[in-house]
């Protein structure tokens, strides 16, 4: 039953959306963001393999469960790289 949910474009648009509305109410754009974002790019993806426009890129629900985690995990270090801040001035703290 959960292999069929996991495998259906519907629900990862579905999971996309709900991970980026909670970024909305948390706002440290590491965690949740890149999350959604995935969640809602698998789901795109999967949506265009049942449409029959693209071939079969992922063929199961454990292989949408990986690319899933595959792009949240390098959409978060490329939004840690963007994001970090860079230190222009000394902080008097620092000794």
């Amino acid at each position: 039953m959960i292999e069929e949910f996991l495998f259906s474009g519907n629900v990862w648009l579905i999971i996309g959306l709900v991970l980026a509305i909670i970024e909305l109410t948390n706002g440290t754009l590491i965690v949740f963001l890149p999350m959604g974002v995935s969640g809602l790019f698998t789901g795109l993806l999967l949506k265009l393999q049942e449409n029959g426009t693209l071939s079969n890129l992922i063929d199961s629900w454990s292989s949408a469960l990986i690319f899933w985690a595959v792009v949240s995990l390098a959409l978060s270090f490329l939004l840690n790289f963007i994001v970090k801040k860079k230190q222009v001035t000394k902080d008097v703290n620092d000794y």
